[in-house]
């Protein structure tokens, strides 16, 4: 089997963490059952115009490629499927701001017009179901899997605490993830709460310094107004770093049950001030959060696998 994949979020020398998770499941796939493939990136965070350049790119590439199977990340990714439709399969996975309501209305309206030419849809949560069945039939829920071993617990015994340290999961300057939030969260843990704290960012992190953060961390606090199937959840689950955060994407599965973890039932800063604290002070027994994971079945060999049986199911 031949696949080609293709995305608008790969890693690069510019953005090295840049949609590093559809690397990493590639990766992963690899690992699984090697398979001969290809990656076509578009450069769409450049120009936009550059999603119109790909149809005439892709055309050629499929024409000349002999694939079996085309494998798309991210609803725009599929840009071309409006054009042409090619001969062989296209599975296309949904990665949220691509679909889910909140966010880009331009965005998930052109989705809608790509998934009725589009073969079989992959989702990352549960609830991304009801917004492409009624343009979809063929639907899998795959969300992505996370490297257990380079995101695993710290096995040295860390000192009481005087200061805490709290990870937020993104840049700063990124809208959707709501750093203000974040910061007035932050303020209250202060003031209220008479915490030491120290903040720290995923900015210019490579995976293994990032990794390292989520070892040596306390909390990891979200405050985004949308998610997916947040990786960066899962990733702290596997290293058993305690989550806080808003109600999106599938956080409510992902961290029911789990010790000193809570979902806020809205984003407010006092409420979610008193759940870090909480988190902080050990006030909720249950799982750990590597334990929950591993339960879930969402290391990436496991997600890599479901991904293999929906490839030779559209094949077949």
């Amino acid at each position: 089997m031949k696949i080609l994949y293709i995305t608008n979020m790969y890693p690069n020398p510019e953005k090295p963490n840049y949609g590093i998770f559809v690397k990493e499941q590639i990766c992963a796939i690899q690992d699984v059952q090697h398979l001969e493939h290809d990656v076509y990136v578009i450069e769409g965070y450049k120009n936009k115009f550059n999603y119109f350049k790909s149809i005439f790119s892709i055309h050629k590439a499929i024409s000349k490629g002999k694939y079996n199977l085309i494998h798309v990340h991210f609803g725009l990714s599929a840009f071309f499927l409006l054009f042409f439709k090619p001969r062989i399969p296209v599975i296309l996975t949904l990665h949220g701001s691509d679909i889910q309501s909140g966010q880009r209305k331009y965005l998930q309206t052109i989705t809608k017009w790509i998934l009725r030419r589009t073969d079989k849809v992959i989702v990352v949560n549960e609830n991304m179901i009801d917004a492409v069945k009624k343009h979809i039939s063929d639907i899998s829920l795959i969300p992505c899997g996370v490297n257990i071993h380079l995101f695993c617990p710290n096995t040295t015994k860390k000192e009481a605490n005087t200061r805490y340290h709290i990870v937020f999961p993104s840049s700063r300057e990124r809208y959707i993830k709501n750093y203000p939030l974040f910061q007035e969260t932050c303020r209250i843990l202060e003031d209220k709460y008479k915490l030491d704290i120290e903040c720290h960012y995923l900015e210019d992190l490579s995976r293994d310094e990032v990794a390292t953060l989520y070892r040596n961390s306390d909390l990891m606090l979200m405050t985004s107004i949308s998610e997916g199937s947040p990786q960066v959840v899962k990733e702290a689950m596997a290293s058993n770093l305690s989550v806080v955060t808003t109600n999106v994407g599938d956080v409510m599965y992902l961290l029911d049950g789990v010790a000193n973890s809570y979902v806020a039932s809205k984003p407010d800063p006092e409420l979610l001030a008193q759940l870090a604290y909480q988190s902080l002070t050990n006030k909720k027994p249950g799982i750990s959060p590597r334990e929950k994971l591993l339960s879930l079945k969402l290391d990436d060999r496991s997600i890599a696998q479901k991904v293999l049986t929906v490839y030779a199911q559209t094949t077949c």
